[in-house]
C-alpha cells in the first residue's frame, strides 16, 4: 500500500452558485485540464464521487475547535471514492489545519469491499497494522490520533468532486477542483460509506471551488479570483456535517457555520 506525504499547501475555498461553472472553466481552461484519472460524473463532468467518514472523540473536540475557530485544528477521516463493488482504495486521512495552510497524511490500507466487510467495530486497527516500512508513518500517525483520544464515527459526506490540473508539467503541486451535491449522514458503522445522503449541507444551487497551491498562488489563479470577483470563507464540510448529524438541537450552530455567501442570499430573499 502506498503513502502520501505532505509538507503542506494552501487550500482556499471559495462558494459560488452552480451556474458560474461555465465561466470558471471559461477562465481557468486555458491553464488546466481535467484530471486524467477522473471517472463520469452526472451533468457531463468529469471527476470523483467522494466519501469522507470523519471521525471524533466521544465530546466532539474537533466540532467544537472549528466552532471556536482555533488556528490548528486536526481532521481525522477514511475516504474511498466510486460505488459499491468498484474496488476502491480506502485511505486513512490525517489533516492537521493552520488557517489556509493544510498538511496532510494519508495511506491507502485496502479496498472498500473489503473494508465493507470487516467485522471488527473499528476496522482501521487491523487494515493499519498490515502497514510496513516507510508507509507505517501515516497510518501510526492516524492511530496515535483516533485511538489514543478515543474517536468515533460521526458522520459520513458524499460529494461530486470535478478536478483539474495544470496543462503544462509542473514540479509545484496545483490544483482546482469544484464540488457539488455535498450531503451527509449519521454513519450506522465504521463500514458505511457508501450509504445514501440524510441531509444536504450546501444547497444544491451553490458549489465549492478549491484552489489549492504550495507557497504562492500562479498568477491565473490571482486572475481567476480576480476576474470572480471572489474572497475566500471558511467552508467545513466536517462542521456542517456533524451540526446537522449530531447537533440538530443546536441549530445557532449550523448557522454560524454556514458559508457567508449563502448566508447573504438568504437573508435577502
Amino acid at each position: 500500500m502506498s503513502a502520501q506525504y505532505e509538507r503542506g499547501r494552501f487550500e482556499l475555498k471559495y462558494v459560488l452558485p452552480a451556474a458560474q461553472r461555465t465561466e470558471v472553466l471559461r477562465l481557468a481552461l486555458p491553464h488546466v485540464q481535467s484530471d486524467p484519472h477522473a471517472v463520469e460524473l452526472p451533468g457531463n463532468r468529469r471527476g470523483y464521487l467522494v466519501h469522507s467518514l470523519y471521525l471524533d472523540t466521544p465530546g466532539l473536540g474537533d466540532y467544537f475547535a472549528r466552532l471556536e475557530e482555533r488556528k490548528v485544528r486536526n481532521r481525522l477521516r477514511i475516504r474511498t471514492y466510486g460505488l459499491p463493488q468498484q474496488r476502491q482504495p480506502v485511505f486513512l486521512e490525517v489533516k492537521r489545519k493552520s488557517g489556509p495552510w493544510v498538511v496532510k497524511h494519508r495511506v491507502a490500507v485496502g479496498d472498500a469491499d473489503e473494508w465493507c466487510q470487516s467485522a471488527n467495530a473499528r476496522p482501521w486497527v487491523a487494515f493499519a497494522a498490515r502497514i510496513g516500512g516507510r508507509n507505517r508513518y501515516a497510518a501510526e500517525a492516524f492511530l496515535q490520533l483516533v485511538e489514543g483520544a478515543g474517536r468515533v464515527p460521526v458522520s459520513v459526506v458524499h460529494y461530486e468532486r470535478e478536478v483539474f490540473v495544470p496543462r503544462e508539467k509542473c514540479t509545484r503541486r496545483v490544483r482546482l477542483t469544484l464540488d457539488y451535491n455535498i450531503g451527509a449522514r449519521r454513519p450506522s458503522c465504521a463500514q458505511d460509506p457508501f450509504g445514501p445522503a440524510e441531509a444536504c449541507l450546501v444547497p444544491p444551487e451553490w458549489m465549492v471551488m478549491e484552489l489549492k497551491f504550495e507557497d504562492f498562488a500562479p498568477g491565473w489563479m490571482v486572475r481567476l479570483r480576480h476576474e470572480l470577483g471572489v474572497r475566500s470563507v471558511p467552508v467545513s464540510k466536517f462542521g456542517l456535517s456533524v451540526a446537522r448529524m449530531q447537533r440538530a438541537a443546536y441549530p445557532e450552530e449550523l448557522r454560524s457555520l454556514l458559508p457567508p455567501p449563502i448566508v447573504h442570499t438568504e437573508r435577502a430573499a
